[in-house]
């Protein structure tokens, strides 16, 4: 199992996204999509429930749509599971 379907089965689609959209890149939502569709909607119920989270995060700052991508919000926190180091990425 790769390092990103560890964490996506793992973590919290909140963290996840945090995750995600703190690259210098983002990420788009139908990669975002793509990613829990083929770990089988493990910890979010279906893509109206992640579309929900996604425009919730939006709303509080953590998570931004720019230019066809999430991206760090003003409010946007490292997860707990990047500050503790939790996995080991090549």
């Amino acid at each position: 199992m790769s390092t990103i379907s560890t964490i996506i089965n793992s973590e919290t689609p909140r963290d996840v996204l945090l995750f995600l959209a703190g690259g210098e890149n983002g990420i788009s939502y139908p990669r975002l999509d793509g990613l829990y569709n083929r770990n089988n909607w493990v910890n979010i119920s279906s893509n109206i429930e992640l579309l929900k989270l996604v425009d919730t995060m939006i709303a509080e700052g953590l998570i931004k749509h720019t230019d066809g991508a999430l991206r760090k919000g003003p409010m946007w926190k490292t997860p707990e599971f990047i500050a503790q180091n939790k996995y080991i990425f090549k």
